[in-house]
């Protein structure tokens, strides 16, 4: 099984995570991010953990002026934010979708 499944379509790369979102999930993606791709939607729906090198790269791409949707994020993403005090920092209410 892939750790991901991408579709491509523009500016927009959507990701469904299978497993973890970690460091080895975090280099894949990163690997896909061409010039152009200006927003990332990931479905964390199966996802059953994310930890903080998974955060720190959502943050960069938030930081760096992209777009960003997370759909079902695991409740530990929640805590990592807080731990690295990022939770004020995120617009969660537009960037988390059902």
């Amino acid at each position: 099984m892939n750790i991901i499944d991408i579709h491509k379509e523009g500016q927009v790369l959507s990701v469904t995570v299978h497993s973890h979102f970690n460091l080895r999930t975090k280099n894949k993606i990163e690997s896909l991010l061409t010039p152009g791709i200006n927003k990332l939607t990931i479905n964390l729906i199966n996802c059953n953990f994310i930890d903080s090198e998974g955060v720190i790269f959502l943050h960069e791409w938030l930081k760096s002026g992209n777009e960003l949707l997370l759909k079902k994020p695991p409740p530990i993403f929640f805590e990592i934010l807080e731990i690295l005090e990022l939770d004020d920092l995120w617009d969660l209410e537009n960037i988390i979708i059902n």
